[in-house]
């Protein structure tokens, strides 16, 4: 294997053990409060499925409608499915899609919403997630990104927004009760032809370690076909021999690239004494650098990692492309890792 194959590797299974760790971390939540958690509920069959629509490494996904198998992620007014559909407005004229509904798509981990009500104005439609956990750290901005269309031309509303109703702790009471949401500001407008799609993407701050989100519908007529909720993330990579572990990038609202201090391979120290330093910046793109570490004395880089010389060899001296020697005639060393 070349060194941008181990790379490669080392980012897949980075990947896998982030979901594993979410998974036994909101695992025991969701035992201990008989409530859906994400990320953590997901379906693992969605993880694999060929539609799935992939997201960039360098968003940490918190929400993902794609990652639920159930043909019906919603309920209405007190249901155990994972979302709920509460109408608030009281307007109720018997139509069928006068508040959210999940639409069977006939696709494995693919749902629509619709809520189509406009004739019947004022409308508070809302659809509620599960608890969303933020496990991570200064974690100050989450970015939704949704993809919707209008299903008819009318003179109605042509726009949504979100609410959040922020929480460190996992509260269905309040996740029902308009009132504990505050108005992030996020407001996605239809900007193309009936039937059309858009695409869209706002980004709001936070300030808690978890959240409950609603797309409230004001009186509209949408089919709302994803809705992904992450940060940006600059990856865990290995760049010259240094360990850069998954780090949150700065918000878009403070873009102050935050310093990370990489750690060399097993058995490499660094360069002239360089502290290894590189910058995440707010896009989750890890910076330039020139830093680097080399194999120690009696070790030789193969394909970026820290082999130990093999009896008969020896390597005196730390070195980028130094590689072990073979002891000269009538010599030999009896040991592994000989620098002599």
């Amino acid at each position: 294997l070349q060194y941008y194959d181990y790379y490669r590797l080392s980012q897949i299974m980075s990947l896998k053990r982030s979901y594993l760790l979410l998974w036994l971390s909101t695992f025991v939540l969701y035992i201990s409060n008989g409530a859906s958690i994400t990320p953590g509920d997901f379906d693992e069959v969605c993880l694999d499925a060929i539609s799935r629509i992939p997201v960039s490494p360098n968003e940490k996904v918190l929400l993902d409608t794609q990652d639920y198998q159930s043909q019906n992620l919603i309920t209405h007014d007190g249901g155990s499915n994972i979302w709920k559909s509460v109408d608030f407005d009281g307007i109720d004229m018997g139509g069928t899609y006068n508040q959210w509904v999940d639409l069977d798509q006939g696709i494995v981990c693919r749902h629509r919403f619709i809520a189509c009500d406009y004739n019947n104005q004022p409308q508070k439609n809302w659809l509620v997630t599960q608890y969303i956990n933020i496990s991570d750290n200064g974690v100050d901005e989450l970015t939704i990104y949704m993809t919707f269309s209008s299903v008819t031309q009318c003179a109605c509303q042509q726009s949504f927004s979100v609410w959040a109703y922020e929480t460190n702790v996992i509260n269905e009471t309040g996740r029902v009760n308009n009132t504990s949401y505050s108005d992030t500001g996020v407001r996605l407008f239809h900007t193309t032809d009936q039937g059309s799609q858009t695409t869209a993407s706002q980004r709001f701050t936070i300030s808690s370690r978890g959240l409950y989100l609603s797309v409230v519908d004001g009186g509209s007529c949408t089919v709302v076909s994803r809705i992904l909720v992450y940060y940006n993330v600059c990856p865990y990579q290995v760049f010259n021999m240094v360990v850069y572990p998954e780090t949150v990038a700065p918000p878009f609202s403070n873009p102050q690239d935050r310093v990370v201090t990489g750690t060399c391979v097993n058995n490499s120290s660094p360069i002239s004494g360089n502290l290894n330093q590189l910058e995440c910046e707010v896009s989750g793109v890890w910076g330039v650098t020139q830093v680097m570490c080399s194999c120690n004395a009696g070790y030789e880089n193969i394909s970026g990692i820290c082999e130990a010389c093999m009896e008969g060899e020896y390597k005196a001296l730390q070195g980028v492309d130094d590689k072990c020697i073979v002891c000269p005639e009538n010599s030999n060393s009896t040991s592994v890792g000989a620098l002599s």
